[in-house]
């Protein structure tokens, strides 16, 4: 079933100026419990909720099913004869005793001043704090509200239906009396739609020095519950609540929704442990499901660190590392971790698993750089970290880096090249040294003369020279020197300026309506295929009709227009996208087609004695061929045709009487085309 879902203050919490950008709403929300209904509702506007407060609210509900059928006529009842206004303060006296949030509720109603003192960094006060006063009215009425639903049906914002059955549901509707400028609100609910309240999940205890830090699953609970509550136990059976007040996330906003919500506990001692439990509280005073127990115990801070004493070289890739740290002290603490940088200032990576608490030596047999700087990290319980301060592990190196793999590039049509190559997983790696030759027998030589930081590096290279290829390789060079094996030699092509020798068209024919044509191949090495194009005599622009490869020299071009004249191109293109020239490379034909077009497509002769004549009937083809006139012959079978009748292009019948018994006529029917194009004639034989 649809529901619309009420957000009171929390949304309000994340812009005061929320209600300013909208239309003023009556903000409706409900809640189905075993025997009754219960109604919030809010207006997002501070000056109409004021005005509100002194005219009141009216409820209406309207029955729309019974035993799950829509009800063909709408039950509609007026559940409050008198509109809803804040009960007289003195009737608020014994409740404002008991319940803060009543209090609020009252002062923010009939307090003649409302100002916020004192505020705390990081609390309620401190975000409204700059908000005017009737801002300030309306949002903490509608917090405390949310806290406290006996003071919100109090406040007249808040009803609670009892008159209710189970097999219906109904459509609740709240409006300000006499107050069209506040649009009004429904929501539809039923006793069905009771569901028992969830305990919030993701409950956990992150334990720390002398306290607790307690999260739990926010944004999934924000729709159900306004506020939770924490209890706290030190024997699991006996609970107490952690706080005087139900907790409100106030980190939650709109740009930027809190997934998770926190609370730290403080602990007098470390050594004690204490048990935990969570449940939630909605805007109508409901507590949800309890949360199962957690526990925790306070765990003491790290005070104090390792400290590296001494290291051995073993080989440039593994050096031995000894450290210390007091005994006594390593019960407070989860082991070690050691962490390595190439310089003094970082930054430092973690190149160890967690070393057992009484270890005081570790064998590290990882690529080392030139300069390894090496800090060990102490690691409490609860993950807390203590570091060291750096040592210097500088090992002897004359191991070359390894050779460059992956080398690649492109020569562009001005001349510049660009490189690219795999990086080297070398720690100590300089650079890279750039070789290049222009003949595959020459030296290659450094055009960088020094190492060159990076993967990728651009040249260029003359296209005049007369050498079509051009020749790389790199080499990898380490902090000591050693250089590596040069890389596999790569062979660029360099850019073509030429363009490929044009095709020629050694002959051509038009008959039976097409275009037959033949040409002599490029005779370019290079070409990669060839486009043939045609236009209309006299036009600029050429069509493509056809992409042909090397193999290819013929072609029959069935697309073309009876008496028009064309232009016939083909062009060769090489591996460098060149095209030939079209210079000696058009015909020019036309089109000159005496097939005879076939017209008519339907033709029915039909004999009838009893009136002595026959009926011709034909049809013509659906095409743009327009018929002008039909010339019909006529003939008795086995003698010459003669002109019969001379129609019109429009007529689509003929009666013939003349006639005599027992023969055999035939008709011959002859279209003239307006294009005067030949027509096919088409015979019928009819006996009478």
């Amino acid at each position: 079933m649809a529901r619309k879902i009420l957000l009171f203050l929390f949304l309000l919490f994340i812009s005061l100026s929320y209600s300013q950008a909208k239309r003023p709403t009556v903000m409706v929300n409900a809640r189905a419990q075993k025997d009754k209904i219960l109604l919030r509702w809010a207006i997002n506007s501070p000056i109409e909720w004021q005005k509100a407060n002194n005219k009141g609210f009216v409820i209406t509900r309207t029955t729309v099913l019974r035993d799950g059928i829509i009800l063909a006529k709408l039950e509609k009842i007026l559940l409050t004869p008198k509109a809803l206004v804040p009960e007289p303060l003195d009737s608020w006296l014994d409740m404002v005793q008991k319940d803060n949030n009543a209090a609020i509720i009252a002062q923010s109603i009939y307090g003649e001043s409302f100002e916020v003192t004192g505020a705390k960094e990081g609390e309620l006060s401190k975000i409204v704090s700059m908000a005017d006063e009737l801002d300030q009215r309306f949002t903490f009425a509608l917090y405390a509200a949310d806290m406290s639903f006996e003071g919100a049906l109090k406040a007249g914002w808040g009803f609670v239906d009892t008159n209710v059955k189970k097999n219906e549901v109904y459509a609740y509707q709240v409006s300000v009396f006499e107050t069209p400028k506040v649009k009004e609100s429904s929501y539809v609910i039923g006793l069905k739609d009771y569901t028992a309240l969830p305990a919030p999940t993701d409950f956990i205890a992150i334990p720390d020095d002398k306290k607790v830090m307690l999260s739990w699953d926010y944004e999934t609970f924000k729709r159900i519950y306004t506020s939770f509550m924490v209890e706290k136990s030190s024997d699991g059976i006996n609970y107490t609540p952690i706080s005087n007040t139900a907790l409100v996330n106030l980190n939650d906003k709109e740009d930027h929704p809190s997934k998770n919500m926190y609370y730290v506990d403080t602990l007098s001692v470390n050594d004690k442990m204490y048990h935990y439990r969570l449940y939630g509280i909605t805007s109508f005073g409901e507590k949800g499901e309890m949360t199962k127990p957690i526990t925790a115990t306070g765990i003491a801070a790290i005070v104090t660190s390792a400290r590296l004493i001494d290291y051995n070289i073993i080989n440039s890739n593994e050096v031995n590392l000894e450290w210390d740290y007091p005994k006594e002290s390593e019960s407070f603490i989860q082991g070690y971790e050691i962490n390595l940088a190439d310089n003094d200032k970082g930054p430092y990576k973690v190149v160890s698993k967690i070393i057992p608490p009484s270890e005081r030596k570790l064998n590290y047999k990882e690529n080392l750089f030139p300069s390894n700087y090496f800090t060990i990290s102490v690691v409490g319980k609860n993950n807390q970290r203590l570091t060291s301060q750096s040592m210097l592990v500088q090992p002897v190196d004359s191991i070359p880096p390894a050779k460059p793999i992956g080398l690649e590039g492109v020569i562009d049509s001005l001349g510049t090249v660009k490189l690219k190559w795999k990086p080297n997983q070398e720690k100590d790696l300089r650079g890279y040294r750039i070789l290049k030759a222009n003949n595959p027998d020459e030296e290659f030589v450094d055009i960088y003369h020094k190492s060159y930081e990076g993967t990728t590096f651009k040249d260029s290279v003359s296209l005049k020279m007369t050498n079509s290829k051009v020749y790389y390789r790199i080499a990898a060079e380490d902090m000591r020197f050693n250089i590596s094996e040069p890389s596999d030699i790569l062979v660029l092509d360099k850019p073509d300026k030429i363009p490929p020798a044009a095709p020629i068209f050694k002959d051509y024919d038009n008959k039976n309506g097409k275009v037959y044509l033949k040409w002599i191949r490029s005779y370019s090495e290079d070409v990669i295929g060839y486009s043939l194009r045609r236009r209309e005599k006299g036009q600029e622009k050429w069509l493509e009709i056809k992409q042909i490869n090397d193999t290819i020299q013929e072609f029959i071009d069935d697309r073309v227009d009876n008496k028009k004249t064309y232009q016939y191109a083909i062009q060769a293109k090489d591996r460098s996208n060149l095209w030939s020239s079209l210079d000696h490379s058009i015909i020019t034909v036309q089109i000159l087609d005496f097939t005879p077009i076939k017209i008519i497509s339907f033709l029915q002769g039909v004999p009838d004695r009893e009136n002595k004549k026959i009926t011709i009937t034909w049809d013509y083809s659906k095409t743009k061929v327009k018929v002008t006139c039909l010339s019909v012959y006529k003939n008795i079978k086995g003698n010459p045709p003669t002109l019969w009748r001379e129609l019109n292009g429009d007529v689509f019948t003929l009666e013939d009487k003349n006639l005599k018994i027992n023969l055999e006529y035939e008709y011959h029917l002859v279209p003239s085309l307006q294009s005067n194009s030949p027509a096919k004639e088409e015979v019928i034989t009819v006996v009478y």
